[in-house]
């Protein structure tokens, strides 16, 4: 999706020669004009991305019906436009309910987008930030917060936003003269990624029992106890993130031709990259500071968008991956006799993922 200064009201396009419409475009992409904007739309996309926007809105409304304490449909409507049947039910929904719902679906959105961004600048479908370390770091700086400086949630947070950050830097320091697509990337974040967990493993070994039962729990990845506090800092981030994708969604399109064919689109390279690689990174960081590093949802939500939509496209990943996030946390909390921490549920489902991918490739090897 693309923005353009105003010209004349745009006719809906006609197919041409080859597949492309009158208006040169490529078959199922339209200009839209609205509000003295032309906006490009691949309708696909459009289609997908409305109802995984429609799937996520009734998924938080079950999240607010279904609990030991039940609320029905009417009364969750009426507490939402402010007129609480009882301050039971307004406190289920505005303390408890609706604040994890919501950071559960910033949450999987901000791991999805990251793992779409790092996807597109590599070129490498593998290239999510828990596969190329930069989740490992954000829990490396984490656990180094609770189990070395004492530190609470708020330093924990800021920790996991320099590991993110550390890691980032260090990788885009040793790839960037040889570019960062490829195995290379791949094989070095796993690396980088073993040293950390080996690191965090080493703290937890050698840290005060209450402390490392704190960091273990916060390194499985877990929504317990989140609420708006945590929310309106993830929400900032992917605010800005969401400015910084939509400015250069033309870099990100001649990315996918390659280096050289951007180069002669007139795209500068180098800054497009680190401003993409800083909100990726920025993304992972956040929500691993929010929920802990929740495994396999940035690697999954992409993958799945590219299958639905057909292309790389960061909103109905972002979309999917929060609509995932908070289904994995509706199953960790009312499946089983007792709630588990969500990134248990995401980890199977990360793990059926890879096995469905090696069944699908091994009917077509």
């Amino acid at each position: 999706m693309t923005a353009g200064a105003p010209d004349a009201p745009q006719a809906p396009p006609t197919a041409g020669p080859g597949g492309a419409s009158a208006a040169g475009l490529p078959t199922g992409e339209r200009l839209l004009s609205a509000g003295g904007f032309t906006v490009r739309v691949h309708e696909r996309t459009g289609l997908v991305t409305a109802i995984l926007a429609v799937l996520t809105v009734l998924l938080v409304v079950v999240s607010l019906v279904i609990g030991e304490f039940r609320i029905s449909v009417p009364d969750v409507a009426a507490t939402l436009v402010g007129d609480a049947p009882d301050r039971t039910t307004r406190f289920f929904i505005h303390e408890r309910r609706l604040p994890r719902a919501l950071v559960a679906v910033a949450v999987g959105a901000a791991l999805a987008a990251s793992g779409a961004l790092f996807c597109a600048l590599t070129r490498n479908p593998l290239a999510s930030p828990d596969i190329i370390g930069i989740t490992q770091g954000a829990s490396a700086g984490g656990a180094t917060v609770i189990l070395v400086l004492g530190g609470g949630i708020a330093q924990v947070a800021a920790g996991a936003l320099v590991g993110a950050a550390l890691t980032a830097g260090f990788i885009l320091l040793l790839t960037w003269w040889r570019g960062l697509g490829g195995a290379r990337l791949v094989l070095l974040g796993v690396a980088l990624g073993a040293l950390a967990m080996a690191y965090v493993a080493h703290l937890l070994s050698r840290g005060f029992v209450a402390s490392a039962v704190t960091a273990q729990v916060w390194l499985t990845g877990s929504l317990q106890g989140r609420g708006w506090s945590e929310l309106w800092p993830l929400a900032w981030v992917l605010l800005a993130a969401a400015v910084v994708i939509s400015t250069q969604a033309r870099s990100m399109r001649a990315f996918a031709l390659g280096d050289d064919v951007a180069v002669a689109l007139g795209v500068p390279v180098r800054r497009a990259r680190l401003l993409l690689l800083g909100a990726a990174t920025a993304l992972a960081g956040a929500a691993v500071a929010t929920a802990g590093p929740v495994s396999f949802v940035a690697l999954v939500a992409p993958h799945v968008s590219r299958l639905l939509t057909r292309g790389d496209r960061v909103l109905p990943a972002a979309l999917l991956g929060g609509l995932l996030l908070l289904a994995s946390d509706l199953v960790a909390q009312h499946a089983f006799a007792q709630p588990l921490p969500v990134g248990v549920v995401t980890v199977v489902l990360g793990g059926a993922f890879f096995l469905g991918l090696l069944w699908r490739e091994g009917r077509h090897g």
